[in-house]
């Protein structure tokens, strides 16, 4: 494989491309293997072809804005010929657009310039009861636990953001900072192995390996929490704290075990809903309380009634949702 090419190539290339389609004996077969070739052959020849169009709608004000201006031949272009204006090439205009002129035109009606842009992001989803692992071109792993969404976004697949619950393995790169948008949460500065879940209400990030950065997304005190130490947040007071967990725990899901040190009964239920196949929800007179444990998810069935037993709950059945309520029945 040869080196990357940089956009103004790339650019160029979709340029060529773009213009040698008017010809009767276009190379159909190579075009398709250069468009095949790197996601941003597509995208830059995607935006050759939208500037070709928007010129085409504005002809008539290009016309009279550019009255003398005249492309250079693309078939002799050192003979000394010349073409007729802009405004008489509707039929080849392919033949003139080029990366200069295409500009100055782009630029003398308003029309953006596209360049090859960022990769559109792209999404994981998990439904109740599946897991699925994501691997990252730099090397990261990702083993995105049952109903969970993960989208991943940037060139170098740097901005992440989670809904639900997933395990991180990434390696320690010293020229990127990767980042992911969590429960209100940005966890950055990351090189290590740690273990989100994030809901509604609340965000538990519990570091096994290295150390990382949390702060609120839309501003706020950093808090750096390194191996061995889990962070909760609370959505809705802002609140967060801190505290001491077993490293050898954290993932724990991925072996079939749902292992919680102080972590709040809402944040347990969110869990429950995952494995459960039903949505389960905590009461507001029990969704604080602290629970620790260990449960084993098998089929996930008796997981609600294992929880109720252990902290002394009933469980109210109400508009399809499990309720975990206080007072054992």
């Amino acid at each position: 494989m040869g080196p990357a090419l940089d956009d103004e190539t790339i650019l160029d290339q979709a340029i060529a491309w773009h213009r040698a389609q008017d010809d009767a004996d276009f190379d159909w077969d190579g075009f398709t293997l250069w468009l095949e070739a790197d996601p941003a052959h597509r995208t830059a020849f995607d935006s050759i072809a939208l500037i070709d169009a928007r010129i085409a709608d504005h002809r008539a004000t290009l016309a009279a804005l550019m009255p003398s201006m005249e492309a250079p031949s693309m078939d002799a272009p050192s003979m000394g010929m010349s073409v007729p204006p802009v405004a008489m090439r509707a039929p080849r205009r392919r033949r003139w657009i080029g990366g200069g002129i295409a500009a100055a035109l782009a630029l003398a009606v308003g029309i953006p310039f596209f360049r090859p842009s960022m990769p559109p992001p792209v999404d994981y989803r998990t439904g109740p009861g599946q897991a699925r692992t994501i691997m990252l071109k730099d090397g990261s792993r990702i083993a995105l636990a049952a109903a969970s969404h993960l989208r991943v976004a940037g060139a170098a697949q740097d901005r992440l953001a989670l809904e639900g619950s997933a395990l991180f393995d990434i390696p320690h790169r010293p020229d990127r900072t990767m980042t992911i948008d969590a429960g209100g949460q940005r966890i950055s500065d990351i090189g290590t192995r740690f273990d989100i879940l994030a809901d509604a209400r609340m965000m538990r990030v519990a570091v096994a390996e290295g150390r990382i950065s949390v702060a609120p997304r839309d501003g706020g005190d950093t808090v750096e929490l390194p191996a061995g130490r889990q962070l909760l947040v609370d959505r809705v007071t802002r609140r967060g704290t801190t505290a001491a967990i077993s490293p050898g725990t954290v993932g724990s899901w991925q072996q079939g075990r749902l292992v919680y040190e102080g972590v709040p009964l809402s944040l347990v239920a969110s869990d429950l809903s995952r494995y459960a196949g039903m949505p389960v929800k905590a009461g507001a007179d029990v969704a604080d309380r602290p629970f620790s444990g260990v449960l084993i998810v098998g089929d996930g069935s008796g997981l609600v009634g294992e929880v109720a037993q252990f902290m002394d709950l009933r469980i109210v059945h109400k508009g399809g949702i499990v309720l975990l309520r206080a007072g054992a029945r």
